[in-house]
């Protein structure tokens, strides 16, 4: 039974290690004054703030790893219009050159 235990310990700390490693060239979080606000977002209407106007992707998730929203724009500030997603928890990815952020997203 021990050696069961260790061989799941080594598949899962095996299988973190390759699922977070992401390309060596994009940073995680590191992306200069990234706001995303207001979170949880109840009017429809989420607003995305960055330092620099460097092109952005935003792409928003579902629990299950649907996209269900992207948006490319280049601009310091973007307001986006997310009314037409359901209600819910979701996952939110800005890449802006070769930085990456994520957060948590919840829309009501």
């Amino acid at each position: 039974m021990r050696k069961l235990y260790i061989l799941i310990f080594v598949f899962c700390t095996c299988f973190v290690s390759l699922s977070s490693g992401q390309s060596s060239k994009i940073k995680a979080n590191n992306i200069v004054k990234f706001s995303a606000f207001p979170n949880p977002v109840n009017q429809g209407k989420l607003t995305i703030t960055t330092f620099n106007t460097n092109e952005k992707e935003v792409t928003i998730y579902n629990v299950l790893g649907k996209r269900v929203f992207a948006h490319k724009f280049s601009v310091n500030k973007k307001q986006l219009d997310v009314s037409h997603i359901n209600a819910g928890i979701y996952i939110m990815k800005i890449i802006e050159g070769d930085k990456v952020a994520t957060k948590k997203l919840i829309i009501k």
